[in-house]
């Protein structure tokens, strides 16, 4: 088994048609493994979101570096991974993997069993993408293993 991180995800999106929510890229000597997301939104009415789990070749950018990440066992080895949060301009696709019709009234996410997580390439990794143009406050996670 790889060692284990976590992200907390805070972003406030503006309405871009297209974005990258999070960008989990993994660095040029480990895999990732995602594990499971969450994301839940401080909207108080309904309002569909269309959004899409994905693999990427290359990071967004206009976005923010996340600094956070938090090991679930502190004597797993040091970070090479690096997320990104709130790219307006996606990070460049290679392959869809889920997609989700959102309305923000509950959470949305997915954890994975350890059959159908999926693994990166070293310098690949994996976006969630909002296809909508909308103004929303999110809250969530990214946990994934790095092997």
């Amino acid at each position: 088994m790889g060692d284990v991180y976590y992200q907390q995800i805070d972003i406030t999106i503006a309405s871009d048609a297209t974005q990258d929510l999070w960008s989990l890229f993994a660095g040029a000597t480990r895999k990732v493994r995602l594990l499971g997301w969450e994301l839940t939104s401080a909207a108080v009415a309904a309002a569909l979101i269309d959004i899409n789990l994905h693999r990427i070749s290359a990071v967004g950018s206009v976005g923010a570096a996340s600094s956070t990440e938090e090991l679930a066992d502190e004597l797993s080895g040091a970070l090479t991974a690096s997320v990104r949060t709130e790219d307006t301009t996606p990070g460049t696709d290679a392959g869809g993997l889920m997609s989700y019709q959102w309305e923000q009234l509950g959470p949305v996410g997915h954890v994975f069993t350890p059959e159908m997580a999926p693994i990166s390439k070293v310098s690949e990794g994996f976006a969630l993408t909002c296809n909508t143009a909308i103004v929303a406050t999110l809250s969530g996670y990214i946990c994934w293993e790095e092997i």
